[in-house]
Parts: C-alpha cells; structure tokens; sequence
C-alpha cells in the first residue's frame, strides 16, 4: 500500500471516528476549544444548497440563530426538514438581489436583534454542470453550479453570444454578493459585538476537471474580485480604527462529492470550518485572508486551526445523503 494510498485510508478512519463518537462528552475534544456562537445571528447567502445546507449546518451546531433566505419556500422547507426543524433556524423567502435585498434585509432585522456574522457563499460546486434545459429559479436540479440560480446563460459559446446579453449574464453572481454586502455588512458592523463576513468560493480555475460554464468561470471570477476588494477595504479600516468587520474567504478547491464518495459529509465539514472562522473574531491578524482548501489534508489542518465548541443545549443535527 503506497503511504500516499495508507495516509488517505488514516485521514478518512479518523474523521469517521469522530463522527461515529461525537456525541459522546470528552472524546475528539482534544484540539484547543474555542468560544461557540451562543446567542450570536449569522445569515447564510446562498444556504439552500449542497454546500449551503452544510454551512448552516455548521453554524447551527455551534449554538448560532442562523437566517436563511431563498425566493424558493420548497428549498426552504427542505433544508428545514433535513435539519430536523432547529428552531434557532429562521427562513426567509425572498431574494438579496439588486433591488430586492434592502426590502429583504429590512424586513427580516425589523425586530432589532442584532446580525452578528454573514456567511456568502456561491459557485463553490465548480466540478459539476447544469441539468439540460432552462434552469427554473424554484426548482432544484442536482448536480448544477449555484451560479445557474441566477439564469445566467450558458448553452451559448462565449464568442456567440451578443455584446449586451455578455454584460447582462457576468457579472449577476458579482451583482448578488454586492447587493448582499451593501446592505448586510452595515447591519453585523452595527451589532457592537463579534461580527464578520466571511465569503465562501470555489476554486476550479485551470483544474482538467472543472465543468464551469464560460459563462460559470467568468462569474466566479468576478465574486473573487469583489472578496478581494472587499477583504482589503474591511482590514484597512480595521487597522484605523473606522471598522470592526473581520472579513475572510474560504476558496474550495476540494470536490465535494456526493453520497457515494468515501467521505459523505464534506460540506459539513465546510460548515464547521466556516463556525470556527466565526467564533475567531478576535484573532485580528486574520482579517483579510483568504483560505484556500486545496485536499483533505488542508481541511484536516483547517479544522484544527479554527476549531469550536459545540453547544451541548444543541444535540446532534441530522447528516445530509450528499456532500
């Protein structure tokens, strides 16, 4: 057996174990603990999905009042009814696009409770492509890229398609997460207490087997370019002292497959990443990274760097069937 082939079986015993023996009190709990998120709000862009459902996951674990939106209320029940029904899972139909995010936001914060952490995620799923046929908005088709849920056009070769239909489909996944992070990052710097926003990608530039759309790569792109931007105005303000966001990004270069795979519950893992992610507030010299999962052992390293401790008052949320 090659040590390449041995550290890939020990990898994947381990993390088995832990999940196999994690509700039991005191076994894996040998990383260094950090404080949970107990009676902090984090909302979720983008959390209906495979990666999204385990992101939310995540941060319900960790104790987190988790607010999901969606223009979908199949979705929403969905993701709801695999989770077991948390009640600290709030739904909320309605869309964070330009133009539909502030009455969204709005109406969703009207109580006053604070918004302590954004999670934005999408086009993560890089290695898989869109059933054939329109993509319908409230209709989930199984392996598609989450950049189809804005009917960006794909069927058409780049070179095809005319000057006006290229500029109106590249940069809507772009135009989403700016929408979200205009009305949203103001909300969790407001909250006077831990808060950060924290972008979740997909790394499946260049990769032999990325399946992206031109149309796919050309938007992911753009949402790198706005989490750079973003990740470099929000640090430098924190250094003088005119913002207390800590603003990262989680880029996935990692496939996560689904049920068949060896290790089923990837996405969870995502999810726990980006909960430690939250809970490190304080860790000040992080503001601005980005953190790239490259393989297992990357995410194996991550979980020990940003790890959490779990609400015991939470309990074990059901598994997902899929990555």
């Amino acid at each position: 057996r090659s040590p390449r082939r041995q550290a890939k079986v020990t990898l994947i015993c381990k993390r088995f174990s832990r999940l196999l023996f994690s509700h039991i009190p005191g076994v894996f709990r040998c990383r260094q603990l950090i404080m949970s998120l107990a009676n902090q709000t984090c909302w979720v862009v983008g959390g209906v999905g495979v990666i999204g459902r385990g992101i939310t996951r995540g941060l319900l674990s960790a104790g987190a009042t988790v607010i999901v939106n969606s223009r979908s209320p199949e979705r929403l029940e969905a993701l709801s009814k695999g989770l077991g029904n948390p009640d600290r899972l709030v739904m909320v139909q309605g869309s964070l696009l330009p133009g539909y995010a502030s009455k969204t936001v709005a109406d969703t914060l009207k109580s006053g409770n604070p918004l302590n952490h954004v999670v934005s995620h999408g086009a993560v799923r890089w290695w898989t492509r869109p059933a054939p046929g329109h993509f319908d908005h409230y209709v989930y088709h199984a392996g598609c890229d989450e950049s189809y849920s804005l009917n960006i056009r794909g069927g058409t070769n780049l070179l095809d398609m005319k000057c006006e239909e290229f500029i109106t489909s590249s940069a809507q996944l772009a135009s989403l997460h700016f929408s979200a992070a205009q009305e949203l990052i103001p909300r969790v710097a407001a909250s006077g207490g831990p808060s950060t926003y924290t972008f979740v990608t997909g790394d499946g530039s260049g990769k032999p087997n990325g399946k992206r759309t031109a149309m796919g790569e050309i938007n992911s792109h753009h949402v790198w370019g706005l989490s750079a931007a973003l990740r470099e105005e929000l640090s430098s303000q924190q250094s003088q002292g005119k913002s207390s966001v800590m603003c990262r990004e989680i880029r996935v270069g990692l496939p996560v497959q689904e049920a068949q795979g060896a290790h089923p519950y990837i996405s969870e893992e995502i999810g726990d990443l980006c909960a430690g992610i939250a809970s490190a507030f304080s860790k000040k010299s992080d503001n601005g990274r980005l953190i790239k999962i490259e393989d297992e052992k990357s995410l194996e390293s991550l979980l020990a760097e940003y790890n959490i401790s779990r609400d015991e008052r939470v309990g074990e949320l059901p598994h997902h069937l899929c990555g």
